[in-house]
């Protein structure tokens, strides 16, 4: 190809495409397609609009054979997602041509209408020294993470689709749920193929080596290939010239560990130069792993799963013939039976470990115990006990919070850069830092200016605004003794905070720190699932930026802010109408009461 790719997106927001639709936002320029943010004008939902690149066909200088595979590759990537139906594969909504007139012309487009995922992709969750002296966020990163993009994958594999590009820029996050994408080289029995058997196509890092000598030889083994490279790169951290390793089996430099011996055992036969001498798919290597790892890989494999799926189905399908045998009855003028004596009440069981909230965020338990609460100036604090609880795993995000707006925006008014509610300001838009602005307000709707901010916490929300988020869902703001009793009984990892709420300045700065990357060097914040877990499974206390808590005790309630950074010293008095730089909120729930 002798010209150079441009970067200038095709498409501006406002453009509508089919009459169906509005173009909001450029997201990115690949090397072959050009993605957007975009509106379902009737049913006022977003999604993402992907074109094939103008720049890709004239760069192709009338190469008819090299544009018609580049259409087929993506008019094949649309029918493979549109066949898979899984929680862990990007859904597709729509393939069709539009006619767009720009610059005086009239262009006929193919686009793919998929689902919208503003959060960040699987790279985000690798630390770029890797987790392999953290075994722990290592075991909790294969069963979060690892072990659903196995699913989707042998749940394509099972259709007769090879993926042929898995790598983690290539699984989006929806709130933490790994969703697979991109099925621009997809392959399989179903379809002959549409690349010459010398061009190499793919990631190097990640790509298997029969692909790169013939990409059409290649089988469901590449695939497993790229999972292995996937999982090795967990462990190792960022691929450089020493960790690499292209085209060959990798293995881990030192496993010094039972649990990394074991692994690295799984990465050699995952990763087998030779296919043949490979995990042969993906049900092989979920068992593999777990062999190597009993405590984190569920003991029945994806397929004894879906039996139990399908028994269950069974018997939802047999009770509903017995519920319709039983109108039936009711109808036919017989006499009706006896009324059963009543059931006796089932006794209740623990609470669940974690819980699922409406905004789609993960709540952790936190079992009853004591919290230690600061005192003023050269007094010892007091101890308070706290009831058991349900917390967010991390903060509300850009994305949750402009989601919440959304939904509620007919009750809201936009004012001088203001987001009021009635008399009650919930949100300050504009810049948060000079060249950070990650929310606006444009035509109507509430937006988030690019994807990459959309996993970082929402700051510059206030009090009335964080409780009026956690009201919509069904939750409500953690206390001050509820945040200190999550930080202190969930110590040390993150650093355990001080008897004032949060980590020391040394500790939180060496924290920081630690997984710093370059979304914090442009924004000065890090997206929420950037730290690791504490013992009880929440992330980024006292890490990021300041909470938002409630004071209980007190006529009013107080409003305090849990900051990052503070000593022993009790936190002051905040007005519910602040909205601040760096601060936050997360959610709490009542956990149900123990059984009597």
């Amino acid at each position: 190809m002798g010209k150079e790719l441009k970067r200038e997106p095709l498409l501006s927001p406002g453009d509508v495409l089919g009459g169906r639709w509005e173009i909001l936002q450029h997201i990115a320029t690949g090397g072959k397609g050009e993605v957007y943010r975009a509106r379902q004008i009737k049913l006022d939902r977003e999604v993402a609009v992907k074109i094939v690149s103008p720049e890709l066909i004239e760069a192709f200088e009338g190469d008819q054979e090299e544009i018609q595979g580049e259409m087929q590759r993506f008019r094949r990537e649309v029918l493979a997602m549109a066949q898979a139906r899984h929680a862990n594969v990007l859904q597709v909504y729509d393939f069709e041509t539009a006619k767009l007139a720009k610059a005086g012309q009239e262009l006929n487009l193919d686009f793919i209408v998929m689902e919208y995922i503003p959060g960040p992709t699987l790279a985000s969750t690798i630390p770029e020294q890797g987790m392999g002296l953290d075994q722990t966020a290592l075991q909790d990163w294969i069963a979060r993470y690892f072990l659903p993009v196995l699913d989707g994958v042998e749940h394509i594999h099972g259709l007769g689709i090879i993926h042929r590009d898995l790598k983690p820029a290539n699984v989006l996050l929806d709130n933490g749920v790994p969703k697979i994408t991109d099925f621009g080289l997809v392959g399989g029995r179903r379809w002959q193929p549409v690349t010459r058997s010398h061009h190499v196509i793919g990631t190097l890092a990640y790509m298997a080596p029969e692909q790169f000598l013939d990409l059409a030889a290649t089988d469901q083994r590449a695939d497993v290939y790229s999972l292995g490279k996937i999982l090795y790169n967990a462990v190792v951290g960022k691929l450089g010239k020493d960790t690499m390793r292209p085209l060959q089996t990798a293995s881990l430099p030192h496993p010094d560990t039972p649990l990394l011996k074991a692994l690295d055992r799984v990465i050699q036969r995952a990763t087998a130069e030779d296919p043949d001498k490979r995990l042969a798919s993906v049900p092989a290597l979920r068992q593999a792993l777990a062999q190597a790892a009993p405590a984190i890989v569920p003991s029945a494999p994806a397929p004894a799963r879906r039996r139990a799926w399908l028994l269950s189905s069974g018997l939802a399908l047999l009770l509903a013939a017995a519920l319709a045998a039983g109108v039936w009855y009711h109808y036919s003028e017989r006499p009706a039976p006896a009324p059963a004596p009543p059931a006796a009440t089932p006794r209740p069981g623990p609470p669940a470990a974690e819980i699922k909230a409406r905004d789609g965020s993960t709540l952790r338990l936190i079992p009853a115990g004591q919290a230690k609460l600061p005192g003023p100036k050269g007094s010892p604090g007091r101890t308070q006990a706290v009831p058991a609880f349900y917390m967010d795993e991390t903060e509300v995000t850009n994305h949750q919070y402009v989601e919440f707006l959304n939904q509620v925006k007919d009750r809201l008014q936009v004012r001088e850069g203001v987001v009021w509610s009635q008399d009650k300001a919930w949100l300050h838009l504009g810049e948060v830092k000079v060249g950070y602005e990650p929310i606006a307000f444009r035509q109507g709707r509430f937006q988030i200016n690019a994807p990459a901010l959309a996993a970082n916490p929402v700051v510059k929300v206030t009090a009335h605004g964080a409780a009026a988020y956690a009201a919509h869902f069904g939750k409500r703001l953690p206390s001050e003794a509820e945040w200190l009793r999550a930080a202190q009984a969930g110590a040390p990892s993150p650093p355990a905070p001080t008897a004032g709420g949060a980590a020391s300045a040394e500790m939180h700065d060496m924290h920081t720190q630690a997984v710093s990357s370059p979304a914090k060097e442009q924004t000065g914040y890090l997206p929420v699932s950037h730290f690791p877990p504490n013992a009880l499974g929440i992330r980024g206390l006292a890490a990021n930026v300041g909470e938002w808590v409630l004071r209980r005790g007190t006529a009013p309630l107080q409003y305090v802010i849990m900051e990052p950074g503070r000593t022993g010293q009790p936190a002051p008095p905040r007005q519910p109408w602040e909205a601040l730089p760096r601060v936050g909120f997360r959610a709490a729930q009542d956990a149900p009461a123990p059984a009597k």
